[in-house]
Protein backbone atom coordinates (compact mmCIF):
# COMPACT_ATOMS: atom_id res chain seq x y z
CA UNK A 1 0.00 0.00 0.00
CA UNK A 2 2.09 2.99 -1.18
CA UNK A 3 -0.38 5.22 1.46
CA UNK A 4 1.33 4.08 4.30
CA UNK A 5 5.27 3.49 2.67
CA UNK A 6 6.92 5.89 3.83
CA UNK A 7 4.47 8.40 5.93
CA UNK A 8 0.45 8.31 6.14
CA UNK A 9 -0.77 9.91 2.65
CA UNK A 10 -4.68 9.97 3.79
CA UNK A 11 -6.11 11.59 0.31
CA UNK A 12 -3.62 8.07 -1.35
CA UNK A 13 -5.05 6.05 1.30
CA UNK A 14 -8.61 6.61 0.29
CA UNK A 15 -7.86 6.44 -3.72
CA UNK A 16 -6.80 2.95 -2.36
CA UNK A 17 -10.04 2.11 -1.02
CA UNK A 18 -11.76 1.67 -4.02
CA UNK A 19 -9.74 -1.41 -5.35
CA UNK A 20 -9.31 -2.65 -1.34
CA UNK A 21 -13.39 -2.57 -1.21
CA UNK A 22 -13.85 -3.74 -4.13
CA UNK A 23 -11.91 -7.24 -3.42
CA UNK A 24 -13.34 -7.82 -0.19
CA UNK A 25 -16.73 -7.44 -1.90
CA UNK A 26 -16.08 -9.53 -4.78
CA UNK A 27 -15.10 -12.33 -1.87
CA UNK A 28 -18.63 -11.45 -0.42
CA UNK A 29 -20.39 -12.33 -3.97
CA UNK A 30 -21.20 -8.45 -4.12
CA UNK A 31 -23.01 -7.14 -7.52
CA UNK A 32 -22.24 -3.62 -7.13
CA UNK A 33 -18.34 -2.95 -5.88
CA UNK A 34 -17.05 0.49 -5.59
CA UNK A 35 -15.08 0.27 -8.66
CA UNK A 36 -18.56 -0.46 -10.43
CA UNK A 37 -20.35 1.89 -8.88
CA UNK A 38 -17.64 4.31 -10.74
CA UNK A 39 -18.76 3.14 -14.10
CA UNK A 40 -22.39 3.53 -12.98
CA UNK A 41 -21.53 7.32 -12.16
CA UNK A 42 -19.53 7.61 -15.33
CA UNK A 43 -22.52 6.34 -17.45
CA UNK A 44 -24.68 9.04 -15.24
CA UNK A 45 -22.46 11.73 -15.59
CA UNK A 46 -22.64 10.73 -20.11
CA UNK A 47 -26.63 10.47 -19.21
CA UNK A 48 -27.45 12.99 -17.26
CA UNK A 49 -29.35 12.67 -13.79
CA UNK A 50 -32.43 11.63 -15.46
CA UNK A 51 -31.28 8.30 -16.57
CA UNK A 52 -31.25 7.36 -12.60
CA UNK A 53 -33.67 5.07 -12.92
CA UNK A 54 -31.82 2.82 -14.93
CA UNK A 55 -29.24 2.68 -12.23
CA UNK A 56 -31.60 2.34 -9.79
CA UNK A 57 -30.72 -1.06 -7.95
CA UNK A 58 -26.94 0.32 -8.36
CA UNK A 59 -27.76 3.29 -6.32
CA UNK A 60 -30.03 1.59 -3.84
CA UNK A 61 -27.23 -0.96 -3.39
CA UNK A 62 -24.67 2.37 -3.00
CA UNK A 63 -26.83 3.54 0.18
CA UNK A 64 -27.70 0.14 1.78
CA UNK A 65 -23.38 -0.20 1.66
CA UNK A 66 -22.92 3.33 2.81
CA UNK A 67 -25.32 2.76 5.89
CA UNK A 68 -23.94 -0.40 7.00
CA UNK A 69 -20.61 0.83 6.90
CA UNK A 70 -21.70 3.67 8.75
CA UNK A 71 -22.65 1.63 11.84
CA UNK A 72 -19.48 -0.41 11.28
CA UNK A 73 -17.60 2.63 11.89
CA UNK A 74 -19.59 3.50 14.88
CA UNK A 75 -18.96 0.01 16.29
CA UNK A 76 -15.40 0.61 16.23
CA UNK A 77 -15.66 3.68 17.98
CA UNK A 78 -17.15 1.77 20.73
CA UNK A 79 -14.71 -0.83 20.77
CA UNK A 80 -11.90 1.94 21.05
CA UNK A 81 -14.03 3.93 23.46
CA UNK A 82 -13.50 0.60 25.91
CA UNK A 83 -9.65 1.80 26.20
CA UNK A 84 -10.47 5.26 27.51
CA UNK A 85 -11.80 5.05 31.23
CA UNK A 86 -15.66 6.45 31.12
CA UNK A 87 -17.17 6.03 33.89
CA UNK A 88 -17.75 7.98 37.15
CA UNK A 89 -18.58 5.46 39.38
CA UNK A 90 -15.99 2.65 38.42
CA UNK A 91 -12.47 2.57 40.65
CA UNK A 92 -9.42 2.03 38.41
CA UNK A 93 -10.67 1.86 35.00
CA UNK A 94 -8.07 0.22 32.35
CA UNK A 95 -6.68 2.88 30.20
CA UNK A 96 -5.08 2.82 26.97
CA UNK A 97 -2.27 5.27 28.90
CA UNK A 98 -1.99 2.57 31.63
CA UNK A 99 0.73 -0.01 29.88
CA UNK A 100 2.12 -0.43 25.80
CA UNK A 101 -0.23 -3.36 25.31
CA UNK A 102 -3.02 -1.39 25.69
CA UNK A 103 -1.89 1.18 23.84
CA UNK A 104 -1.24 -0.27 20.69
CA UNK A 105 -4.60 -2.12 20.60
CA UNK A 106 -6.43 1.42 21.35
CA UNK A 107 -4.52 2.89 18.31
CA UNK A 108 -5.50 -0.32 16.64
CA UNK A 109 -8.82 0.02 17.16
CA UNK A 110 -8.59 3.73 15.87
CA UNK A 111 -6.67 2.71 12.88
CA UNK A 112 -10.42 0.23 12.16
CA UNK A 113 -12.07 3.72 12.58
CA UNK A 114 -10.42 5.25 9.30
CA UNK A 115 -11.08 1.55 7.30
CA UNK A 116 -14.93 1.98 7.77
CA UNK A 117 -14.22 5.86 7.08
CA UNK A 118 -11.97 4.60 3.77
CA UNK A 119 -15.18 2.17 2.85
CA UNK A 120 -17.76 4.58 3.48
CA UNK A 121 -15.92 7.08 1.11
CA UNK A 122 -15.04 3.97 -1.65
CA UNK A 123 -19.11 3.67 -1.95
CA UNK A 124 -19.86 7.01 -2.10
CA UNK A 125 -17.65 7.74 -4.89
CA UNK A 126 -15.53 10.23 -2.93
CA UNK A 127 -11.82 10.74 -4.28
CA UNK A 128 -8.91 11.65 -2.02
CA UNK A 129 -8.80 14.68 -4.23
CA UNK A 130 -12.78 15.12 -3.33
CA UNK A 131 -11.94 14.73 0.05
CA UNK A 132 -9.00 17.23 0.35
CA UNK A 133 -10.99 19.92 -1.67
CA UNK A 134 -13.43 19.90 0.92
CA UNK A 135 -11.03 19.29 4.19
CA UNK A 136 -9.34 22.71 2.78
CA UNK A 137 -12.97 23.98 2.56
CA UNK A 138 -14.00 23.14 6.18
CA UNK A 139 -10.66 24.09 7.74
CA UNK A 140 -9.95 27.90 5.88
CA UNK A 141 -13.87 28.44 7.23
CA UNK A 142 -13.58 26.64 10.88
CA UNK A 143 -10.60 29.29 10.98
CA UNK A 144 -13.00 32.49 10.59
CA UNK A 145 -16.69 31.06 11.63
CA UNK A 146 -17.40 33.23 14.61
CA UNK A 147 -19.15 30.84 16.49
CA UNK A 148 -15.94 29.36 17.22
CA UNK A 149 -14.60 30.58 20.60
CA UNK A 150 -11.00 31.57 19.33
CA UNK A 151 -12.92 33.07 16.66
CA UNK A 152 -15.90 35.42 18.63
CA UNK A 153 -18.52 34.90 20.22
CA UNK A 154 -21.68 34.61 18.04
CA UNK A 155 -24.10 31.75 19.36
CA UNK A 156 -24.37 28.44 17.14
CA UNK A 157 -26.79 27.79 15.10
CA UNK A 158 -30.47 27.50 16.55
CA UNK A 159 -31.63 25.24 13.69
CA UNK A 160 -30.55 22.05 14.13
CA UNK A 161 -32.61 20.43 11.49
CA UNK A 162 -31.71 23.26 8.93
CA UNK A 163 -28.01 22.29 9.69
CA UNK A 164 -28.98 18.41 9.16
CA UNK A 165 -30.48 19.13 5.22
CA UNK A 166 -26.90 21.14 4.41
CA UNK A 167 -28.67 24.50 5.11
CA UNK A 168 -26.04 26.57 6.98
CA UNK A 169 -23.06 28.47 6.54
CA UNK A 170 -20.27 25.67 6.71
CA UNK A 171 -22.51 23.44 4.03
CA UNK A 172 -22.38 27.19 1.94
CA UNK A 173 -18.40 27.35 2.53
CA UNK A 174 -18.09 23.71 0.72
CA UNK A 175 -19.96 24.59 -2.15
CA UNK A 176 -18.74 28.07 -2.70
CA UNK A 177 -14.77 26.13 -2.57
CA UNK A 178 -16.52 24.06 -5.21
CA UNK A 179 -17.82 26.59 -7.14
CA UNK A 180 -14.33 28.62 -7.13
CA UNK A 181 -11.84 26.22 -6.81
CA UNK A 182 -8.92 25.60 -4.95
CA UNK A 183 -8.21 29.20 -3.13
CA UNK A 184 -6.08 28.61 -0.23
CA UNK A 185 -4.32 25.69 1.78
CA UNK A 186 -5.41 23.48 3.87
CA UNK A 187 -2.32 25.67 6.06
CA UNK A 188 1.22 24.40 7.61
CA UNK A 189 0.19 24.83 11.06
CA UNK A 190 -2.41 22.11 10.70
CA UNK A 191 -1.71 19.04 12.54
CA UNK A 192 -2.65 16.50 10.07
CA UNK A 193 -2.18 17.04 6.46
CA UNK A 194 -3.96 15.90 3.40
CA UNK A 195 -2.16 15.58 -0.02
CA UNK A 196 -3.13 14.40 -3.23
CA UNK A 197 -1.38 11.55 -4.97
CA UNK A 198 1.34 12.03 -7.09
CA UNK A 199 0.18 12.63 -10.72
Amino acid sequence: MKSLEHTFDYALFVDEGFAAQSKYAKKAGDKWTPEELVRVDALRAIGGVETSEFFEEALQARYEKIIEHMGHLVEEMVEARVYVPRRSWKNNEPSYLDNDELRSEFVAEVFDILLFHRAICAYAGITGEELLCAARAKMAYNTTRKDHNINGDAPAERDPAAELRGDCPSAAAVKEYERSGPQHSAGAEEEFTFRLKDA
